[in-house]
């Protein structure tokens, strides 16, 4: 039925027929089938809409009308066929808008980029990439979108994303994608790629300090410019980052892209069903339980709250950015205490004292991030003094930090004030930063301020970088206090 090299259900994602035991797929696939028997999607080929002119063709592509039973659905199949000793063999089934004049091989990288929605439970696990196919052209998580206020975002063609100092990993079916790219009339040069496979199975596109080897000479994605999508989950995600919440999904934005800093573009509320398809490609961020501070677990509509009024407050205008983050560590701290909410004190307080030997402990942490394996990082020099210092283009900052928060990186693994403390981080990295800089920050540092924030980099902080004897404390209100005063 199918050629050797056809890619079929293989455990939890696709493998070719030669390589797949033919027991456990008809296990799965039992399997597969009798959990999803109400939800996945009933076919019945209705016509033939155009056929090869030679039906000897060593590989041909046939059209077919097809139904979707349930739903009604009047679809256009592709089948791509291969003759092998004499006999027609299946070699890929996939979905279009309509009769295309594909060859064979496009309609097998069509079908291939599809995998992603192999690895899918939701609305059930495809039994075929023609389902994953009908999944990702038809089924979208019925999700409530929330987004932060005035959030924007239209590609600006920059490439920054494939030049950034991270790296970029993908599920080791992306390597079939790339098997079946047209390099020779591409780039031949990357003919016979492969992608060098991790210790955790993933595949490495990107390395740190690297551009991706699949951008153009022109900025443009040859994959996505081939294919007319974005198959790999990294790209096609970024530059959103999503978490689940008790009432729907919240949708935070990367600054590592120009277009989310100076809040370029179509508003995210306008984007909806781009986010629907671009969800449907990653697993988002959730948390078991929610916290105000260590050990201190809170309900869902608190701790969604709070992260409001912290994102609120550092979008204070009438107010220094400084004295934005006191407020929000004041305003931890009385909550967790069970204090009043005295904000019109608070704003009034001057900063608290710390002593020589706090300011400098809280310095060697700044310095020893600044050592980190990070181009950007590695140019600053440490200022004498951070404490009278004032961060400047602030609508940038509040974005950075804002988003930060909102993405959930750090609330969710660890609470709402560590996560706030390392906003403060961003903070004094921020103005360390701009010390070394008479005019606007350059856009290398805006990248890496946003890899160190909406990216979770920061993390290693608390395992290489708070103080000795300080780590227990890095957790609560007092010690973003004494780093706004260091």
């Amino acid at each position: 039925m199918h050629t050797t090299d056809a890619v079929v259900r293989r455990g939890t994602g696709v493998g070719a027929v030669a390589e797949t035991d033919r027991a456990s797929f008809t296990r799965d696939h039992r399997e597969i089938n009798l959990r999803g028997r109400d939800v996945l999607p009933k076919f019945n080929a209705v016509a033939l809409l155009d056929a090869p002119a030679d039906s000897t063709a060593h590989e041909s592509v046939s059209w077919f009308q097809v139904i979707e039973a349930r739903e009604g659905r009047n679809l256009v199949a592709a089948l791509g066929w291969r003759m092998v000793e004499g006999a027609h063999r299946i070699g890929w089934c996939t979905f279009a808008t309509g009769v295309e004049r594909w060859s064979y091989r496009d309609g097998l990288l069509q079908s291939l980029a599809d995998y992603p929605w192999m690895r899918k439970t939701e609305p059930a696990l495809a039994r075929s990439l023609l389902d994953a196919s009908y999944f990702r052209r038809y089924w979208r998580a019925p999700f409530k979108f929330t987004t932060l206020p005035g959030a924007r975002f239209s590609c600006q063609m920059s490439t920054d994303c494939c030049k950034h100092d991270f790296e970029i990993t993908l599920a080791p079916e992306a390597q079939l994608v790339i098997d079946a790219m047209p390099w020779e009339t591409l780039r031949p040069q990357l003919s016979g790629t492969r992608l060098r496979v991790r210790t955790d199975g993933k595949l490495q596109l990107k390395e740190l300090n690297e551009t991706c080897r699949f951008l153009s000479t022109s900025g443009r994605c040859l994959v996505h410019q081939t294919l007319g999508r974005q198959p790999f989950e990294p790209c096609s995600v970024f530059p959103f980052a999503f978490a689940e919440t008790p009432e729907g999904v919240a949708v935070a934005l990367s600054p590592i892209c120009g277009s989310t800093r100076l809040a370029l573009g179509v508003p995210l509320e306008d984007r909806e069903e781009d986010l629907r398809e671009r969800l449907a490609q990653t697993e988002p961020r959730r948390a078991s339980s929610f916290r105000l501070a260590p050990q201190v677990e809170i309900s869902w509509e608190r701790f969604r709250d709070i992260e409001r009024g912290l994102c609120d407050t550092i979008a204070a205008e009438d107010l220094p950015m400084r004295q934005r983050l006191y407020v929000g560590t004041r305003l931890l701290g009385a909550l967790k205490g069970n204090e009043p909410l005295e904000v019109n004190r608070w704003i009034n307080e001057p900063p608290v004292e710390v002593t020589h030997e706090l300011r400098e402990a809280i310095r060697g942490m700044l310095a020893k991030i600044l050592t980190w394996d990070r181009a950007a990082l590695r140019t600053l020099p440490l200022p004498v003094r951070l404490f009278d210092r004032e961060a400047r283009e602030l609508p940038v900052v509040v974005r950075i930090l804002q988003n930060s928060l909102f993405s959930k990186v750090y609330s969710y693994p660890y609470d709402l004030t560590t996560a706030y403390n390392f906003l403060i981080v961003l903070y004094l990295l921020t103005l360390i930063m701009q010390a070394g800089s008479d005019g606007p920050l350059s856009s290398a540092m805006w990248r890496e301020l946003g890899s160190l924030g909406v990216h979770g980099l920061l993390r290693s902080v608390l395992h290489d970088g708070v103080p000795e004897g300080f780590r227990d404390l890095f957790g609560t209100a007092e010690f973003g206090q004494w780093m706004l005063a260091a």
